[in-house]
């Protein structure tokens, strides 16, 4: 194989494509099959210095994806979490600012 088989597309994804409840499509295989990659946000409930952390370093790798050329998108943009990880971008002049529904 030549070149990198990656599709430089990454999806943010909430934990509840993650753990779906019973009965709700899998939306991961529905990403994977549209070529996207995940990274996932933290699930909803943590104390908000573990959320913070776990915010940070996901924000550290998404900005260093956004710089190399990435897309990125949100697939629940109106998640409370995933509005907290683009304001933490956002404060280094890095926003999220595409959408993906699979």
């Amino acid at each position: 194989m030549r070149g990198d088989g990656r599709s430089r597309r990454v999806a943010v994804v909430p934990d509840a494509y993650l753990n779906p409840a019973v009965g709700v499509a899998d939306r991961l295989a529905a990403l994977a099959e549209a070529g996207w990659g995940v990274m996932a946000l933290p699930q909803p409930g943590l104390p908000s210095d573990l959320e913070g952390a776990m915010l940070a370093g996901l924000a550290d790798q998404l900005a260093t994806l956004l710089d190399d050329g990435y897309e990125v998108a949100l697939a629940a943009p109106d998640d409370p979490i995933s509005r907290r990880l683009n304001d933490l971008l956002g404060a280094d002049g890095r926003r999220i600012r595409d959408t993906v529904t699979p």
